[in-house]
């Protein structure tokens, strides 16, 4: 199985993100249409237009949220994916999920940059890749660049997927992301 790259990922959700994007844009473009028909509608009285319109509003609103909950799922599934690989295939005996929980519960308290590095350099001098695993999880989820760095050049054949997970966040958790989200899914003018 070939592991994801930062390229692929990028083109992927781009290309997907549109797909979602030209989806919501129908939804709001029918209810335009629909809208207008109710409107020139000349044998319906103001009150059942009224219902039409509610009714109308709330399809249409059902249909955008169902539209961004499958972008959710998909972005979802695709940083899972893309974790999955950079973590690759781990144990799931009892004595090795300890480990794992122990190791992300150590290094849960680190907060600075110097000591999550002498962590991972003391992992990788003990051959503990468990705690290494967790510093290198860690210093990517909290912007310790230089930890990530390293983490990275102590394990290379991660470096795709740690640059894929981190396309990932970058176009999913960016100030425009959330606009743009805001906007395309936002209820039609009315």
């Amino acid at each position: 199985m070939t592991k994801t790259t930062a390229a692929s990922v990028e083109k992927t959700l781009r290309s997907s993100l549109e797909g979602f994007k030209a989806r919501a844009a129908a939804a709001k473009e029918e209810h335009k249409t629909l809208r207008k028909a109710i409107t020139d509608d000349l044998m319906k009285s103001d009150l059942a237009k009224d219902g039409d319109y509610t009714a109308l509003n709330d399809a249409t609103r059902a249909k955008l949220a169902s539209i961004r909950s499958e972008q959710d799922t998909f972005i979802k599934g695709l940083h899972d994916k893309v974790e999955g690989e950079l973590r690759g295939a781990q144990p799931t005996d009892a004595n090795s999920i300890l480990l794992r929980r122990d190791a992300s519960d150590r290094v849960r308290k680190i907060t600075d940059k110097q000591e999550a590095m002498e962590v991972l350099q003391d992992a990788l001098a003990n051959g503990d890749t468990t705690l290494a695993h967790a510093v290198g999880t860690r210093a990517r989820n909290t912007g310790m660049g230089t930890v990530a760095d390293a983490y990275r050049d102590a394990f290379p054949d991660t470096a795709n997927s740690a640059a894929a997970l981190a396309t990932i966040d970058n176009l999913t958790n960016d100030g425009a992301y959330n606009l743009a989200n805001q906007i395309t899914y936002s209820a039609p003018n009315l």
